[in-house]
């Protein structure tokens, strides 16, 4: 915190008597930053920060305490904005999980080491699949065999048990 404070990111906001320190960021929409986010952004930003991947749906549920969206599209610009940002993305949109409806979307202001690598997209036009059908292909060839010798050693097990009951 006391990096923060020097680099004038953060203030402290604590009263006299207080028992604990209380701190208010600053790292946007001040004169020390050039990121500039409208009251939307940063509650989404939040959110992501707080709460990690979520969807837009869950975004604009949880991100309606700190600023009003009149819908899900709105929330979904919101962070299409966010990903096309020349100076540098602050988010990424996920790919779709199987059996899931919509795309996660992650924050980029860190470490995301929570978010598997073969899960993340690459922009607004990334597709909804991790991977390529090729990729894909060529992932299997290799599980496969690795998953051959796991069943082939599970039944020569069961096949031991079997004969030492008898």
């Amino acid at each position: 915190m006391d990096e923060l404070r020097r680099k004038h990111l953060v203030l402290e906001k604590s009263g006299f008597g207080s028992r604990v320190a209380k701190y208010q960021h600053r790292f946007c929409n001040t004169e020390f930053s050039d990121l500039k986010l409208s009251e939307q952004q940063k509650a989404i930003v939040c959110e992501l920060i707080l709460r990690g991947p979520q969807t837009p749906g869950e975004l604009r549920a949880r991100a309606s305490r700190m600023a009003e969206f009149a819908n899900v599209s709105d929330v979904e610009s919101d962070l299409d904005w966010m990903m096309s940002r020349e100076e540098a993305p602050l988010v990424n949109r996920l790919a779709r999980e199987p059996s899931k409806r919509e795309s996660r979307y992650v924050h980029l202001f860190g470490d995301v080491a929570e978010v598997p690598g073969e899960l993340a997209a690459t922009g607004p036009d990334a597709l909804s699949h991790a991977s390529s059908d090729e990729e894909s292909v060529a992932q299997l060839e290799t599980k496969v065999p690795a998953l051959g010798e796991a069943l082939y050693d599970l039944r020569a097990r069961v096949e031991q048990l079997e004969n030492e009951r008898h």
